[in-house]
């Protein structure tokens, strides 16, 4: 059994209390402790992870939240129709950092702005690319990330640590590429590649190889504390700031205060919190006057791509390391992304996908050719050897009815209902099309027959704009008619652009960072604050 934490220790008032030790929590609270603020990091996992034992009479979500993943089933209702599963959201400080594939690549520039040949869908966030900038260098040098430029791109990206050399096949995909037209460039990753690295993508790496949250604040001159294993059931409010967080850690109770709160629990357990933290002054839910907590959820749609290299060579050096973005935007339309994902392509794969094929055709019913497919299964994997897997992720847009629901009747008290737009669908077919008129058909297939809804990265549910009418929160992501309470997750996100959030995330993470510190500075949040709470 863990020990049991005593609340009363982290009672009085704290400069900052973040909720969520994930990606946007875990750099904020690095920052404002580099700034010398007193900060509180509020967890429901665990603090440690490789070094849990896990006993036989640990309950199932107990084991859940030692493996750093998270504790309960989610309620998914896609086209109407409902689902549950363990959703792909992290838990524990460094929550999907923990597992992620540590991709961390900037958006493009009409990602943020509206530009002349490309309207914004929403008109462009409240803040532009430029004022990004800064940050995303910020983020880059703080996550270690290793990468070249992309052809397509202008920015400076003289600072990214030189990656290790490709090795035969990558190399060969490099070429491949080039040779069809496209502009591949060393992707982004944080990823210090340490003798011996094994490229720990989807698990935990213990080589201290991947740049997660827990390496972010070892790497910080103050380090904030750390409170894991405890719930935040709400938010106490008066009617323009927040009082406190009601807590909850086994059986025991207590409400902590703070300057400024800051929410960083993801775009799905985020809205939770504020849909939970109801009041006589905030009846539809904390920051939700506009009504929109909760909606605008947004996924990537995905496609997966199996490429085989020219002739059988050697699987040797990095595997995630390739990327190009030449579909990103075509002819005045936003497509996406395509990024080698670092794993293989294997019989058993090319198995599952021939299977498919064969149960969505006209020979489905001759039941006695199926298991046949075996053979051509093993003969390719004999002949051209394993093929690399690669990940194409195409823009999601917004819309109000795509949203997280409170519902009483499910394991976590939320459910998650999307549908999937006509619109998504289209450009998802042409997207296919595109990709395989640049590249052919000899070398590749695509290992996705529809459009596969990348679950881990939501965003979109407490969007950011000008207008209190129309968002959640402002263009420093500060609630909207609450004086201390500010987001720092993807909830913030107007749009999705088309290629891993996590970096947008931390960029965005460090901005609001200076918003907050900007404010403690001036007194603003302290003369407003203090007066609301309770003595």
């Amino acid at each position: 059994m863990l020990p049991k934490l005593d609340l009363q220790d982290y009672s009085g008032l704290w400069d900052v209390i973040i909720i969520g030790a994930g990606l946007g929590g875990g750099v904020t609270a690095r920052a404002l402790a580099d700034s010398g603020y007193d900060v509180l990091l509020i967890e429901r996992g665990h603090e440690e992870l490789s070094s849990l034992r896990v006993h036989s009479d640990t309950d199932h979500s107990d084991h859940l939240l030692a493996q750093g993943k998270w504790p309960t089933v989610s309620a998914f209702e896609v086209d109407g129709v409902l689902k549950r599963w363990l959703g792909p959201f992290g838990s524990g400080i460094g929550g999907s950092t923990n597992l992620y594939a540590a991709a961390l690549e900037r958006f493009e520039r009409h990602d943020m702005d509206t530009l002349p040949d490309l309207p914004h869908p929403t008109d462009g966030w409240p803040i532009s690319y430029q004022g990004f900038l800064p940050y995303y260098e910020q983020a880059e040098r703080m996550m270690h990330v290793a990468g070249t430029a992309d052809p397509l791109n202008a920015d400076d990206v003289r600072h990214l640590r030189e990656p290790p050399p490709l090795g035969p096949p990558e190399t060969d995909f490099f070429d491949f590429f080039e040779k069809r037209g496209m502009h591949p460039y060393r992707l982004h990753v944080g990823i210090r590649y340490r003798p011996g690295c094994d490229e720990c993508i989807g698990r935990q790496c213990q080589k201290d190889c991947k740049a997660d949250v827990r390496s972010v604040l070892a790497g910080g001159r103050k380090q904030p504390t750390i409170l894991a294993r405890t719930e935040v059931l709400r938010l106490e409010s008066s009617p323009d700031c927040v009082t406190g967080a009601v807590l909850l850690q086994g059986e025991d109770q207590i409400t902590v205060q703070a300057k400024v709160f800051i929410l960083a629990a993801g775009a799905i357990h985020t809205p939770k919190l504020l849909l939970d933290s109801r009041s006589e002054h905030w009846p539809d839910g904390l920051a939700n006057r506009s009504g929109l907590v909760g909606r605008n959820l947004m996924f990537h749609a995905m496609q997966r791509l199996a490429i085989w290299p020219s002739r059988r060579l050697a699987g040797s050096g990095p595997r995630k390391s390739i990327g190009f973005r030449d579909l990103y935007r075509v002819n005045g339309e936003r497509f996406g992304s395509v990024q080698s994902t670092g794993f293989e392509v294997e019989y058993g794969d090319l198995l599952v996908h021939f299977y498919r094929v064969f149960d969505h055709s006209a020979f489905r019913r001759l039941r006695i050719i199926r298991p046949l497919l075996r053979i051509p299964a093993a003969l390719a994997v004999l002949l051209f050897g394993c093929g690399t897997l690669f990940s194409c992720l195409i823009e999601d847009l917004p819309y109000p009815d795509n949203r997280v629901l409170i519902d009483e009747n499910e394991a976590d008290r939320v459910r998650i209902v999307y549908t999937i737009k006509d619109e998504l669908r289209d450009r998802v077919t042409r997207f296919r099309n595109l990709l395989t008129e640049r590249l052919g058909k000899s070398r590749m297939f695509f290992l996705s027959h529809d459009v596969e809804l990348n679950f881990g990265h939501p965003c979109g549910t407490c969007v950011m704009g000008h207008d209190p009418a129309t968002s959640v929160v402002d263009r420093d992501c500060h609630a909207h008619g609450l004086a201390n309470l500010f987001i720092a997750d993807a909830s913030f996100m107007p749009t999705s652009g088309a290629t891993n959030p996590a970096l947008t995330i931390a960029a965005n993470a460090l901005r609001v960072s200076d918003a907050i510190h900007r404010a403690l500075e001036e007194g603003a949040v302290r003369t407003q604050v203090l007066d609301e709470l309770p003595t």
